[in-house]
């Protein structure tokens, strides 16, 4: 039996299956994420390694090759490429499409770590950068005060503001300031491992680093030879808000969330933070959440804009108000159940999904033009209107 003669001899089957379909559609509607633009995203990784103080060669040859070495053998990737620049290191992976990027990152974290101890001491530990088109930062807040220091606001934003904030999902010699493996005691049948602390406690502790000798013996110290005082490194960077010097904090949100209510999250601990700190000012600077809301609403309005019209000029061709009442309860119910399918595919909505689903509704119109006139014809030739129907839908 033909669906179209299927649904009109079992019309109460029929009603509750739509209504299954519809309520699918509407908790999917409510799970799905909303963003700005697909998540698209390149088979890439960047290992950046810092190498203080070293040329490019020593670069090359002492980071880039061990790592280039060590990454090559990650399954999925396509090819390797670097660059190697004064004190830092570029080593950058592509892979096949269709990689899992989450396991292929802790692939080549694993792979690091065996040649971690491979690198030169003074070499920072390798990083490793995701390629992410929409990597940018979703919410930008400022943080100024009238009464607080620039720099406790700094301090408070640092421990305060940027935990609270990611619970929703300076000068020193290296060669005193060190802590390492001291060896081994033995005590009796045990044997007990020493480590020598050597890091500072305070900031009179690293002028009593030795930093030669005189000619008579005498141990020169770096108090002797230079003032240590616990001060600020020069200022690289000026943020300001309103005019007024501020503390900015850059929100990143995580891949596949829903961007519209990670920026709902984080207005409801900013009101939470502003009732705890009154002295402080949190105010949202930029925020993708507001133009990301005007552009899903635009296109939504154009789609339901285009389903009027669409209803009105079969109704002003027709004559009758039943057929366009039909094609006009199919475009929302197709809609609806599109929810679903986007859901069930982990897609989210989107400029590019809601286009799709307006240049869909202008598809379902077509096809149902096409329908109705067929039935339309049967009718005239003297067939009842359910069997008409059948045979029309069929047909087409």
């Amino acid at each position: 039996m033909a669906l179209p003669d299927l649904s009109i001899r079992r019309p109460v089957a029929t009603a509750m299956a739509f209504l299954a379909i519809v309520m699918l559609g509407i908790i999917a509607f409510t799970r799905l994420p909303v963003d700005l633009l697909p998540d698209v995203a390149f088979p890439t990784l960047t290992v950046w390694t810092q190498y203080p103080e070293a040329g490019p060669a020593e670069v090359e040859r002492f980071i880039t090759e061990p790592i280039e070495r060590a990454v090559s053998r990650v399954p999925g990737v396509k090819s390797v490429s670097s660059v190697s620049r004064e004190g830092a290191s570029q080593v950058q992976l592509q892979f096949l499409w269709g990689t899992d990027m989450d396991f292929a990152t802790l692939n080549v974290r694993e792979r690091l770590d065996n040649v971690r101890y491979d690198l030169p001491e003074r070499a920072e530990r390798p990083t490793i950068l995701r390629s992410d088109p929409t990597s940018e930062p979703v919410m930008t807040l400022a943080a100024t005060s009238e009464t607080t220091d620039l720099w406790e606001l700094k301090q408070l934003s640092e421990n305060v503001f940027k935990r609270r904030l990611e619970q929703i999902d300076g000068v020193a010699l290296n060669a005193a300031n060190y802590s390492a493996p001291g060896g081994t005691i033995r005590r009796g049948r045990y044997r007990y491992s020493l480590r020598a602390l050597g890091e500072f406690q305070a900031v009179d502790e690293i002028g009593e680093t030795v930093v030669g000798r005189s000619t008579g013996g005498t141990i020169v110290l770096l108090r002797d030879v230079a003032q240590v005082e616990d001060g600020f490194a020069d200022r690289e960077t000026i943020a300001r808000y309103s005019g007024r010097e501020s503390v900015g904090l850059l929100l990143y949100k995580e891949a596949g969330t829903n961007t519209v209510r990670v920026a709902e999250r984080v207005e409801d601990i900013l009101d939470q933070l502003r009732a705890e700190y009154p002295e402080v000012e949190l105010e949202v600077a930029t925020s993708q959440a507001g133009f990301i809301r005007d552009a899903i609403s635009n296109v939504v309005q154009a789609l339901a804009f285009g389903a009027v019209l669409a209803f009105l000029v079969l109704f002003l061709f027709l004559h009758d108000a039943r057929y366009p009442v039909a094609i006009s309860l199919s475009i929302p119910i197709s809609v609806i159940l599109t929810f679903g399918l986007l859901y069930a595919f982990d897609v989210s909505l989107n400029i590019m999904s809601l286009g799709g689903l307006a240049l869909g509704v202008g598809m379902l119109v077509d096809n149902s033009i096409v329908v109705l006139e067929n039935i339309f014809r049967h009718r005239e030739r003297g067939m009842g209107a359910a069997a008409a129907a059948a045979l029309g839908a069929r047909e087409v």
